[in-house]
């Protein structure tokens, strides 16, 4: 009760149009804390966010050309409400509702077009929260869970040069782990750092 931890929270994708008809995602890394309000309720929260940008230099004779190509932005904000269910010496089983919302940004040929997406996400998580203490290192804790969400997702694109704007949302609701089997590591397991008080 009272101690409080930072730490990796998992990988959050976010989707938006790529400019060419499909879907591009975005990997958000989410850092955050959590602290306990007592022995059974916690309060997680976390951001995470992707900026990258990049330039390509021409040269003909003696004269060169700069291009910047602008590349998609993410940012996410995570928040939970982990429950402990029940605990023994070093392992806590917990029950965790948690909330996504993310925005990811692009903008393409000299700003003209512009590409956004937002996501959603509402869901909870069971799983257990194992610490490292029989090993000499009480501070370090894994967790690793399931769970379900109901996901929202929205995407537009906009060109101010052809006067055209196009939208579409999709809704979802399923298991949290992923699709391909190392999915467990980057959104299903986290680890967490506590300090002492």
């Amino acid at each position: 009760v009272g101690d409080f931890a930072i730490g990796f929270l998992g990988v959050q994708a976010l989707n938006l149009p790529d400019g060419a008809g499909g879907v591009a995602t975005v990997n958000a890394p989410v850092i955050g804390g959590r602290y306990w309000l007592d022995s059974g309720m916690g309060i997680d929260a976390g951001i995470g966010f992707a900026f990258a940008s990049a330039s390509t230099t021409q040269e003909v004779g003696d004269q060169s050309t700069d291009t910047d190509n602008p590349q998609p932005a993410a940012f996410i904000l995570h928040g939970g409400v982990p429950f402990a269910l029940a605990d023994s010496q070093y392992f806590v089983f917990e029950l965790i509702p948690e909330l996504n919302v993310g925005f990811a940004g692009n903008t393409i040929n000299d700003d003209d077009l512009k590409l956004r997406g937002f996501r959603l996400d509402i869901g909870a998580r069971v799983g257990a929260e194992v610490h490292f203490g029989f090993i000499d290192i009480p501070q370090l804790s894994l967790q690793a869970g399931v769970g379900v969400s109901l996901a929202y997702d929205s995407l537009s694109a906009t060109s101010e040069a052809a006067n055209t704007s196009t939208s579409s949302s999709t809704t979802s609701f399923g298991t949290s782990v992923g699709n391909d089997p190392w999915d467990i590591f980057t959104s299903s397991i986290s680890a967490l750092y506590y300090f002492d008080r």
